[in-house]
């Protein structure tokens, strides 16, 4: 079902693969004048509709061989893209620990001396953790032993 059904309205939609996209079919006009070739467009059913716009993590919608929306398998991600996601990964953390840290106001009682026992240790505990996450090696994507957060 639809959100335009759940809200009671009546919603018909046209499917056009050379698009791989749904369209409103009253906004049919207002696509064409704005340069979007619907010359291959066709009424589809709500199921259709809904089937093809819900969230699918593993898939992607192309037009199938019969022009009519079908899933396909998302191939694996390159060697780059791993690379890119465990490099930005990193960076997160990294972002996370110095907020952590900063939330606590060691820098500053570090640099006036003030930081002192458990404190201090735990301090020293997420700077190693630091010093770990800036030594990982991304280019081994997924190939990482990420280093563990501190408790």
């Amino acid at each position: 079902m639809s959100l335009f059904e759940l809200w009671g309205i009546k919603m018909n939609f046209l499917w056009s693969a050379s698009n791989n996209s749904f369209f409103p079919e009253p906004m049919a006009k207002d696509y064409e004048s704005v340069g979007w070739d619907l010359s291959d467009a066709i009424p589809v059913d709500a199921e259709v509709y809904a089937e093809f716009t819900k969230y699918n993590p593993t898939k992607v919608r192309i037009a199938g061989n019969d022009g009519m929306p079908a899933w396909k398998d998302l191939p694996p991600p390159t060697q780059a893209e791993q690379v890119a996601s465990a490099e930005a990964e990193r960076q997160n953390s990294i972002e996370s620990a110095n907020g952590y840290m900063n939330s606590k106001q060691w820098p500053g009682k570090a640099a006036l001396g003030r930081l002192k026992g458990e404190e201090l240790n735990q301090y020293n505990l997420w700077l190693d953790y630091l010093d770990a996450l800036s030594a990982v090696d991304t280019s081994t994507a997924p190939d990482i032993e990420w280093p563990v957060k501190p408790e």
